[in-house]
């Protein structure tokens, strides 16, 4: 595979992850600590990340090096937990700091429903 095709599959697997949580290109580059241009052209195959870019993407986006890199990875399965939390985290960012803690208690009142369900 020549390094065109593999920027561009990277940056596939960068999209497809991004998307698959839900979250802009400009907060996965905020998150990773990268310039949303930059992340854009990762995007479209037009750079080459280094391992320390691919690092910094993965853990912004709760999964491994390993699952980024992939070439020929199916992204079609569950989120993992990670990807759920980074999802739970951005949509708090959205609600206002008042509104926040309601929200703690509604998700620790369906933690205590699931739980009881588990012991039946």
């Amino acid at each position: 595979m020549e390094r065109t095709e593999l920027n561009k599959k990277i940056g596939q697997n960068i999209r497809k992850y991004r998307l698959k949580i839900d979250i802009s290109q400009e907060n996965l580059a905020m998150s990773a600590g990268l310039y949303p241009a930059y992340l854009g052209r990762l995007e479209r195959g037009e750079k080459c990340p280094t391992i320390d870019t691919l690092y910094k993407i993965s853990c912004a986006l709760g999964i491994t090096i390993n699952e980024l890199i992939c070439l020929d990875s199916k992204i079609d399965s569950l989120p993992t937990n990670n990807q759920a939390k980074m999802r739970i985290e951005e949509a708090l960012k959205q609600i206002p700091d008042t509104q926040q803690l309601r929200i703690a208690e509604i998700v620790e009142n369906i933690a205590v429903i699931i739980k009881e369900e588990k012991n039946q």
